[in-house]
């Protein structure tokens, strides 16, 4: 078994983002007399913000166990999914230039109605990507050619017929 963590200094961006927006939408609130519109507004983008914020401490806190039966989130709203138990693997891969030079991978994995879901900001993203591509494969599942490409580009080839 082997122990995966969100390093903070992959998560600082993000608590940044998420102060910031508070900051910007919530601090007029406090500070000036606003129409109840604008009110209403800023008051939900504060709310969408803290939302953020509460979601990347969360990430912060839990670390992913993976063993050769299965992946647990382990900490606040624990979570476990029996690689037995894989219904649907997706990798996506999100650009953040044109040129998709830049970006990052999310990783979905289903199963009993339970979903785990990473980002390739994990420590040892690309195990834990291999062992659910393994278990993908053991059981016998369809992954669109998308999830397959993306397999590839991290050096992960899937059996053929496995993208389809």
């Amino acid at each position: 078994m082997s122990e995966h963590r969100y390093p903070t200094d992959a998560l600082i961006g993000d608590y940044l983002r998420a102060g910031a927006g508070m900051a910007l939408t919530g601090l007029p609130l406090l500070l000036t007399p606003l129409n109840p519109y604008v009110v209403a507004v800023l008051a939900g983008l504060t709310a969408l913000f803290g939302v953020f914020g509460l979601l990347t401490a969360l990430r912060h806190l839990r670390r992913v166990e993976l063993g050769d039966d299965g992946i647990a989130l382990v900490g606040p709203f624990p979570a476990r999914l029996a690689w037995a138990a894989l219904e649907n693997v997706s990798l996506r891969y999100f650009a953040t230039r044109r040129d998709g030079a830049k970006g990052w991978m999310e990783l979905r994995l289903a199963g009993e109605g339970r979903r785990v879901m990473l980002d390739s900001r994990i420590e040892g993203f690309d195990r834990i990507a291999r062992q659910a591509a393994v278990a993908a494969e053991r059981r016998h599942l369809s992954l669109n050619p998308t999830t397959t490409t993306n397999f590839a580009a991290l050096g992960i080839r899937m059996a053929p017929g496995a993208g389809e």
